[in-house]
């Protein structure tokens, strides 16, 4: 999720915490809650980083733990609060952004270090215009009414909670719907997955690999389809060489569905990979598909790369 709907949900989890020390238990649920994208400042060392850093360590159960604590004691720094109480709104703050992200297509590490396997339910887009304008809705109930804050919160969680079941449901009857359309046109796909398009929840973005290249179709769920059903054919090129690159390998161990192909720009030789299930923002502001460009010279040595998506 966007990190606006990351504060949202981080100040409304910790309006549901009783607690008598409300205002430093609010700051301290709502620094939790953005904490985690602070891994962001990787970009500036590892033009990479948006796959090979961002939800990882800072996204997972034991490393948001850790931040928790260095909330908790900033926070008790400034006001001496109950240790306990900031520990546990900044940990749970910081928990709805990882379940928030969890939701996504992105991919989160939430067992790291155990694993660097990325989990991902992939039932919103990352800016998902109904989860943030639940969150906000009974987020300001709870301030209005404050002698009910308490049950307006729990209620705003629930609302989140149902929509989320809601969205699952759908995801599901999308999924199906992807495959009767490739079996009525007779394609059989060796892997199938669908991606959330914005705003969600009813658009998606439908894959499937064959042995000879992959479909991909973006569709509304309950209306007939007149989008066009895109066809990505699999290069005999010979690309071992590259596969081996730090890039490319971090590139290749993210990609659900990594596509590639060889192209010429002003006559130098272009390999470009790309994930055919990622969804970008129709504004562009993720920084157009998610790629990455490499440009060879006569002699095959690089020189030029370019990795297309920022935060």
């Amino acid at each position: 999720m966007d990190i606006v709907t990351h504060g949202i949900t981080g100040v409304l989890v910790s309006r549901a915490v009783p607690s008598g020390h409300k205002t430093s238990v609010m700051a301290a649920g709502l620094i939790g809650a953005l904490a985690p994208d602070l891994d962001a400042i990787a970009r500036l060392w590892d033009p990479m980083a948006a796959i090979a850093v961002h939800r990882t360590a800072t996204h997972s159960f034991l490393g948001g733990a850790v931040i928790a604590v260095v909330v908790a004691g900033i926070v008790w720094g400034i006001r001496r609060d109950s240790f306990f109480h900031l520990f546990g709104s900044a940990y749970l703050g910081l928990l709805s952004h990882i379940g928030s992200d969890l939701l996504t297509s992105f991919g989160t590490a939430i067992l790291w270090p155990l694993t660097d396997r990325r989990f991902a339910l992939a039932q919103h887009y990352i800016i998902d215009p109904i989860f943030t304008i639940l969150a906000l809705g009974f987020l300001v109930a709870s301030f209005r009414l404050k002698q009910r804050r308490i049950s307006w919160a729990n209620t705003g969680l629930l609302a989140i909670g149902l929509y989320v079941v809601i969205a699952a449901a759908v995801q599901r009857t999308a999924f199906i719907r992807w495959q009767e359309s490739m079996e009525i046109q007779g394609i059989l796909p060796t892997r199938s997955t669908i991606v959330p398009l914005f705003p969600g929840p009813f658009r998606w973005l439908g894959v499937s690999e064959t042995e000879k290249g992959f479909y991909q179709q973006s569709f509304l769920l309950y209306r007939s389809n007149t989008n066009a059903l895109h066809f990505f054919s699999k290069t005999n090129a010979d690309l071992r060489d590259l596969d081996r690159l730090r890039e490319v390998q971090v590139f290749l161990n993210f990609a659900c569905f990594p596509w590639k192909q060889e192209l010429y720009d002003g006559g130098r030789r272009v390999v470009e990979y790309r994930d055919l299930a990622f969804a970008d923002h129709p504004l562009g502001i993720l920084g157009g598909p998610l790629s990455l460009r490499i440009w060879m010279d006569e002699l095959g040595s690089v020189r030029e790369m370019k990795f297309g998506h920022r935060f």
